[in-house]
């Protein structure tokens, strides 16, 4: 055997990294080095599910990435669990976690000790507008018949603190009218009660009601986004009436803090190719009435702080915010 001077110092490093139990940094590690774990924060079959389920179908189909993909469902508090999940991961970016809006309104409601501070934004790949719709029986037939209103109406929505609840919030304010805002457990609810003429018209995400609109059994006066959205090109925005109102549900993904850079990247990588692919509007935008609305990971970090001035904001005024 030819001894040289490479193979005295390759044996001597061998050597000290065995005696003293050192390695070399993961970040000189090629990456991915093993499979990547989808973590949804709610149960199998919920929007986070979905959304995960459908990006790792379409990375299997287009051969986006060798590496095998398992999503795991970490279900509780809303959203609290997943977080404190993933925390548990830091510096590993092995690991790509979905976020709806509950991502910024559960910490503010909840001391769960984490905050979107505590993750590194990857990308936003969508948003769940509201609308507002009346019944098509109803006296309500504009905005602006709601700013006459001679009485306070009443306004069927989600949960309290949800979307809806700010998007209300927010079109009492634009409108300067009084409403009384009455949750449910559920769209199904929701349409149901408005239908029935328990309430005077409902926020509600467009997807749910889309049948009862073309069916014309309900009217959309307008939608929450900035522009109109291609699904529904009939519904005029809040904006285009001349009324501040933008307010939605994003769907985007972060990965734990402190990832290093590579990893970013390719995690940034892997997801600009699969919302860039006619297969994530046919297979999972379109099917969900999910609105496209790509945004990378600087500028989904800038529109979380955004996005969490606002609902500080809007869940202090409704006495939301935890001690």
């Amino acid at each position: 055997m030819k001894i040289t001077r490479r193979s005295i110092l390759g044996t001597g490093l061998a050597t000290f990294m065995l005696l003293t139990g050192f390695s070399l940094p993961a970040a000189s590690q090629e990456f991915p080095n093993r499979s990547i774990e989808f973590i949804a924060g709610y149960g199998p079959g919920g929007g986070h599910d979905t959304m995960m389920r459908s990006m790792a179908t379409i990375i299997r189909q287009l051969d986006i990435s060798t590496s095998p993909i398992a999503v795991v469902n970490k279900p509780g508090g809303s959203g609290a669990s997943s977080m404190g999940y993933l925390n548990t991961h830091k510096e590993d970016g092995h690991y790509l976690m979905a976020v709806t809006s509950s991502f910024i309104t559960t910490p503010l409601s909840v001391n769960v000790g984490l905050s979107h501070e505590d993750f590194t934004p990857i990308a936003r790949l969508g948003i769940d507008p509201t609308i507002l719709v009346v019944g098509a029986r109803s006296s309500i037939t504009s905005l602006e018949d709601i700013k006459n209103a001679d009485r306070t109406l009443n306004v069927a929505g989600g949960g309290t603190g949800g979307i809806e609840h700010i998007a209300t919030l927010m079109v009492s304010d634009a409108l300067g009218v009084n409403l009384n805002y009455v949750p449910f457990q559920g769209d199904g609810e929701v349409t149901t009660a408005l239908l029935s003429g328990q309430v005077d018209f409902a926020m509600i995400n467009p997807g749910a009601v889309a049948d009862f609109i073309a069916s014309g059994r309900l009217n959309a006066l307008a939608i929450t986004t900035e522009e109109r959205a291609e699904l529904f090109p009939d519904m005029p925005t809040f904006l285009e009436k001349g009324y501040n109102v933008v307010a939605y549900v994003f769907r985007g993904l972060v990965a734990p803090q402190g990832i290093s850079d590579d990893s970013k990247a390719w995690l940034s990588d892997l997801v600009a190719k699969v919302q860039a692919s006619p297969e994530w509007k046919t297979q999972y935008l379109d099917p969900n009435a999910i609105v496209s609305d790509y945004q990378d990971s600087d500028e989904f970090a800038a529109y979380l702080e955004e996005t969490e001035t606002l609902y500080e904001t809007m869940l202090a005024r409704l006495g939301l915010i935890g001690e």
